[in-house]
């Protein structure tokens, strides 16, 4: 069975988008076939991924005719190429591209959207392309898209935030987008919150990373909603992204790129848990 993903956050600038692709990275370097699909209308994650494709080979549709019902999935998805090296030309390792759309903020066209229909048509695309995982990056605010993603798209929600305070008292807000959903998708379950830009001999960030491990805790159920890992905010980090090379074929030695490691192993290691 995929994996199917929404990484989300109210707030812009929490490392969702970046997080997405270096994730994407990693999932490759482990033979995993991925479907990225990019629902803000900014489209930092397409830009990002489909730096390396010529416009040629650039898909011709997006995810909002996918949704409108004017495309199919396959033809609103593109082919991302990494260079393993500097200087090698860039290939596909296996990650694919939904391509987000700036009409995505009409949200009186969204609210029009067939779920269901969406829903069958992506599982259908999923199976025949063999995905073993699918991202869906969200954008901060849309009430609309969160309803579609929630209730057809995925089954999961994971939670980048930086280190403020802002993040933690969005929190809350996200867990009653996530609870709203589930009187459809009785599935969709929280993997956790992880903090996405994080500077480690920061006593701010060390402070962030305390609260949010014990507001996020259950000491009576034995678990805590708090994903402890911590993205480094490294500057290898946005090079990697600058030149469309996950970190895992950029430095994948480096610290940063272990955090994402650690990162895809404990979103793993949930999802199995929870099955």
């Amino acid at each position: 069975m995929p994996n199917k993903i929404a990484f989300i956050n109210s707030k812009g600038g929490c490392g969702k988008t970046t997080s997405i692709f270096h994730v994407s990275g990693v999932l490759s370097k482990l033979n995993k076939k991925v479907l990225v699909i990019d629902l803000d209308k900014q489209k930092n994650t397409t830009s990002t991924l489909m730096m390396n494709v010529d416009k040629e080979y650039f898909p011709k549709k997006t995810v909002f005719d996918f949704l409108q019902g004017k495309a199919t999935a396959a033809e609103a998805t593109g082919k991302a190429l990494f260079q393993r090296r500097g200087n090698a030309n860039p290939k596909y390792y296996g990650v694919d591209c939904m391509v987000a759309d700036n009409r995505l903020e009409n949200e009186i066209l969204l609210k029009k959207v067939d779920g269901k229909n969406i829903s069958i048509e992506l599982d259908k695309f999923i199976k025949q392309q063999n995905y073993d995982w699918i991202l869906v990056d969200m954008p901060p605010s849309s009430a609309a898209l969160n309803h579609i993603c929630f209730a057809y798209l995925v089954n999961f929600v994971v939670i980048p935030f930086s280190s403020d305070i802002f993040s933690l008292d969005g929190y809350d807000n996200i867990a009653e987008t996530i609870k709203e959903a589930r009187n459809i998708n009785e599935n969709l379950s929280s993997l956790g919150v992880y903090l996405a830009r994080y500077m480690g001999h920061c006593a701010l960030d060390k402070y962030i990373k305390d609260e949010l491990s014990e507001r996020l805790s259950n000491k009576a159920l034995n678990t805590n909603d708090f994903i402890d890992v911590q993205i480094p905010l490294a500057s290898d980090i946005r090079e990697a992204a600058f030149y469309g090379r996950p970190i895992s074929y950029y430095k994948e030695f480096s610290n940063s790129c272990k955090a994402y490691e650690r990162l895809v192993h404990e979103i793993t290691k949930r999802i199995r848990l929870s099955r």
